[in-house]
Protein backbone atom coordinates (compact mmCIF):
# COMPACT_ATOMS: atom_id res chain seq x y z
CA UNK A 1 0.00 0.00 0.00
CA UNK A 2 1.38 3.42 -1.20
CA UNK A 3 2.79 5.48 1.77
CA UNK A 4 1.04 9.08 2.65
CA UNK A 5 4.06 10.74 1.12
CA UNK A 6 3.76 8.46 -2.09
CA UNK A 7 0.33 9.45 -2.36
CA UNK A 8 1.13 12.84 -2.12
CA UNK A 9 3.06 13.02 -4.36
CA UNK A 10 1.58 11.01 -6.88
CA UNK A 11 -1.72 13.61 -6.43
CA UNK A 12 0.73 17.08 -6.65
CA UNK A 13 1.57 15.10 -10.23
CA UNK A 14 -1.89 14.51 -11.58
CA UNK A 15 -2.34 17.66 -9.94
CA UNK A 16 0.13 19.09 -12.12
CA UNK A 17 -0.79 17.17 -15.29
CA UNK A 18 -3.91 18.53 -15.32
CA UNK A 19 -3.15 21.77 -14.81
CA UNK A 20 -1.06 21.93 -17.53
CA UNK A 21 -3.00 20.24 -20.10
CA UNK A 22 -5.74 23.11 -19.19
CA UNK A 23 -3.12 25.80 -20.12
CA UNK A 24 -1.95 23.92 -23.31
CA UNK A 25 -5.27 23.49 -24.78
CA UNK A 26 -5.69 27.25 -23.59
CA UNK A 27 -2.51 28.37 -25.27
CA UNK A 28 -3.94 26.42 -28.92
CA UNK A 29 -7.42 28.21 -28.49
CA UNK A 30 -5.81 31.75 -27.91
CA UNK A 31 -3.78 31.59 -30.64
CA UNK A 32 -6.52 30.35 -33.04
CA UNK A 33 -9.44 32.78 -31.20
CA UNK A 34 -7.27 35.72 -29.58
CA UNK A 35 -8.09 36.73 -25.77
CA UNK A 36 -11.16 38.14 -26.55
CA UNK A 37 -13.34 35.92 -28.64
CA UNK A 38 -12.33 32.98 -25.86
CA UNK A 39 -14.44 31.31 -24.18
CA UNK A 40 -13.68 28.84 -21.03
CA UNK A 41 -16.19 26.64 -22.69
CA UNK A 42 -13.71 26.04 -25.79
CA UNK A 43 -10.67 25.90 -23.73
CA UNK A 44 -12.79 22.68 -22.04
CA UNK A 45 -13.58 21.61 -25.11
CA UNK A 46 -9.70 21.38 -26.19
CA UNK A 47 -8.69 20.44 -22.97
CA UNK A 48 -11.34 17.57 -23.54
CA UNK A 49 -12.83 17.78 -20.14
CA UNK A 50 -15.67 19.86 -18.33
CA UNK A 51 -15.62 23.91 -17.90
CA UNK A 52 -16.51 22.92 -14.35
CA UNK A 53 -12.96 21.37 -14.06
CA UNK A 54 -10.94 24.02 -15.28
CA UNK A 55 -12.03 26.55 -12.47
CA UNK A 56 -10.60 24.68 -9.21
CA UNK A 57 -7.30 25.95 -11.25
CA UNK A 58 -8.54 28.89 -12.92
CA UNK A 59 -10.79 32.05 -12.32
CA UNK A 60 -11.12 32.87 -15.22
CA UNK A 61 -9.67 33.05 -19.20
CA UNK A 62 -7.73 35.97 -18.36
CA UNK A 63 -5.96 33.90 -15.49
CA UNK A 64 -5.09 31.31 -18.14
CA UNK A 65 -3.75 33.55 -20.77
CA UNK A 66 -2.04 35.38 -17.60
CA UNK A 67 -0.65 32.38 -16.10
CA UNK A 68 0.68 31.17 -19.86
CA UNK A 69 2.35 34.85 -20.89
CA UNK A 70 4.11 34.80 -17.60
CA UNK A 71 5.74 31.09 -17.86
CA UNK A 72 6.26 32.00 -21.67
CA UNK A 73 8.57 35.68 -19.95
CA UNK A 74 9.93 33.83 -17.66
CA UNK A 75 11.30 30.52 -20.57
CA UNK A 76 12.50 33.54 -22.47
CA UNK A 77 14.62 35.71 -19.48
CA UNK A 78 16.57 31.92 -19.14
CA UNK A 79 16.54 31.04 -22.92
CA UNK A 80 18.62 34.82 -22.98
CA UNK A 81 20.02 34.97 -20.00
CA UNK A 82 23.56 32.62 -21.14
CA UNK A 83 23.40 34.34 -24.21
CA UNK A 84 23.51 37.64 -22.55
CA UNK A 85 25.45 37.64 -19.71
CA UNK A 86 28.65 34.62 -20.51
CA UNK A 87 30.84 33.97 -23.54
CA UNK A 88 32.95 36.02 -25.66
CA UNK A 89 31.86 39.56 -24.82
CA UNK A 90 32.21 40.82 -28.44
CA UNK A 91 29.95 38.38 -29.57
CA UNK A 92 27.30 38.82 -26.89
CA UNK A 93 25.15 41.02 -28.59
CA UNK A 94 25.17 38.80 -31.49
CA UNK A 95 24.39 35.92 -29.34
CA UNK A 96 21.08 37.82 -27.52
CA UNK A 97 19.94 38.71 -30.43
CA UNK A 98 19.75 35.27 -32.03
CA UNK A 99 18.57 34.09 -29.05
CA UNK A 100 15.39 36.52 -28.85
CA UNK A 101 14.74 36.17 -32.28
CA UNK A 102 14.95 32.85 -32.39
CA UNK A 103 13.12 32.17 -29.32
CA UNK A 104 9.89 33.93 -30.94
CA UNK A 105 10.41 32.73 -34.60
CA UNK A 106 10.21 28.89 -33.21
CA UNK A 107 7.27 29.16 -30.82
CA UNK A 108 4.71 31.16 -33.03
CA UNK A 109 2.10 30.99 -29.65
CA UNK A 110 4.33 32.66 -27.27
CA UNK A 111 4.31 35.11 -29.65
CA UNK A 112 1.49 35.67 -30.34
CA UNK A 113 0.83 35.64 -26.70
CA UNK A 114 2.98 38.23 -25.93
CA UNK A 115 1.01 40.77 -28.71
CA UNK A 116 -1.18 41.06 -25.48
CA UNK A 117 1.37 43.00 -24.48
CA UNK A 118 1.68 45.40 -27.24
CA UNK A 119 -2.24 46.59 -27.39
CA UNK A 120 -2.12 50.04 -26.84
CA UNK A 121 -1.29 51.99 -23.64
CA UNK A 122 -4.06 49.89 -21.41
CA UNK A 123 -4.43 46.17 -22.49
CA UNK A 124 -7.99 45.21 -21.54
CA UNK A 125 -8.70 41.87 -19.68
CA UNK A 126 -5.76 40.90 -17.28
CA UNK A 127 -6.45 43.54 -14.69
CA UNK A 128 -3.98 46.24 -13.94
CA UNK A 129 -1.62 43.75 -11.05
CA UNK A 130 -1.20 41.15 -13.85
CA UNK A 131 -0.49 43.65 -16.70
CA UNK A 132 2.06 45.31 -14.02
CA UNK A 133 3.51 41.37 -13.66
CA UNK A 134 3.93 40.75 -16.98
CA UNK A 135 4.92 44.14 -18.36
CA UNK A 136 7.71 44.09 -15.19
CA UNK A 137 8.87 40.47 -16.46
CA UNK A 138 8.69 41.69 -20.11
CA UNK A 139 11.12 44.46 -19.21
CA UNK A 140 13.79 41.92 -17.56
CA UNK A 141 13.88 40.64 -20.97
CA UNK A 142 15.06 43.63 -22.62
CA UNK A 143 16.75 44.94 -20.16
CA UNK A 144 19.22 41.48 -20.73
CA UNK A 145 19.55 42.92 -24.42
CA UNK A 146 20.89 45.45 -22.38
CA UNK A 147 23.34 43.82 -20.64
CA UNK A 148 24.67 41.77 -23.91
CA UNK A 149 24.77 45.40 -25.87
CA UNK A 150 26.98 46.83 -22.98
CA UNK A 151 29.42 44.14 -22.94
CA UNK A 152 29.56 43.78 -26.64
CA UNK A 153 30.07 47.57 -26.98
CA UNK A 154 31.27 49.42 -24.10
CA UNK A 155 28.81 51.91 -23.49
CA UNK A 156 26.82 53.46 -20.35
CA UNK A 157 23.81 53.22 -18.89
CA UNK A 158 21.96 55.98 -20.97
CA UNK A 159 23.32 54.81 -24.25
CA UNK A 160 22.10 50.95 -23.22
CA UNK A 161 18.25 52.33 -22.63
CA UNK A 162 18.25 53.74 -25.95
CA UNK A 163 19.48 50.91 -27.78
CA UNK A 164 18.02 48.11 -25.96
CA UNK A 165 14.87 49.71 -26.74
CA UNK A 166 15.96 50.43 -30.62
CA UNK A 167 16.72 46.67 -30.26
CA UNK A 168 13.99 45.57 -29.39
CA UNK A 169 11.44 47.47 -31.36
CA UNK A 170 13.59 45.63 -34.10
CA UNK A 171 13.30 42.27 -33.37
CA UNK A 172 9.76 42.47 -32.84
CA UNK A 173 9.10 44.12 -36.25
CA UNK A 174 11.17 41.85 -37.49
CA UNK A 175 9.31 38.97 -35.99
CA UNK A 176 5.68 40.22 -36.79
CA UNK A 177 6.97 40.29 -40.61
CA UNK A 178 8.07 36.94 -40.56
CA UNK A 179 4.75 35.04 -38.51
CA UNK A 180 2.34 36.65 -40.82
CA UNK A 181 4.98 35.63 -44.09
CA UNK A 182 4.92 39.48 -45.19
CA UNK A 183 8.96 38.96 -45.40
CA UNK A 184 8.41 36.06 -47.85
CA UNK A 185 5.89 38.59 -50.28
CA UNK A 186 8.21 40.99 -50.10
CA UNK A 187 11.21 38.56 -51.22
CA UNK A 188 13.22 38.81 -48.12
CA UNK A 189 14.72 36.27 -45.24
CA UNK A 190 15.42 36.62 -41.69
CA UNK A 191 18.56 35.42 -41.46
CA UNK A 192 19.99 38.00 -43.68
CA UNK A 193 18.11 40.58 -42.61
CA UNK A 194 19.55 39.77 -39.25
CA UNK A 195 23.32 38.87 -39.98
CA UNK A 196 22.75 42.66 -41.80
CA UNK A 197 21.33 43.92 -38.16
CA UNK A 198 24.39 42.44 -36.43
CA UNK A 199 27.13 43.31 -38.61
CA UNK A 200 26.04 47.05 -38.25
CA UNK A 201 25.45 46.93 -34.92
CA UNK A 202 28.96 45.39 -34.15
CA UNK A 203 31.23 48.09 -36.80
CA UNK A 204 29.42 51.29 -34.67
Amino acid sequence: MPSPTARTDRNERLHALRRQLILDAAGRVFERDGLEKTTIRAIAKEAGCTTGAIYPWFAGKETIYGALLDESLQRLHAHLADAAATGDAPAAARRAIRAFFGYYAERQTDFSLGMYLFQGLGPRGLGREMDEKLNARLRQCVDLLGVALGRTKGWDAPAVEVEQMNLFTYLMGLLLLLHTHRLKSLGQHADALLDNYCLALEQR
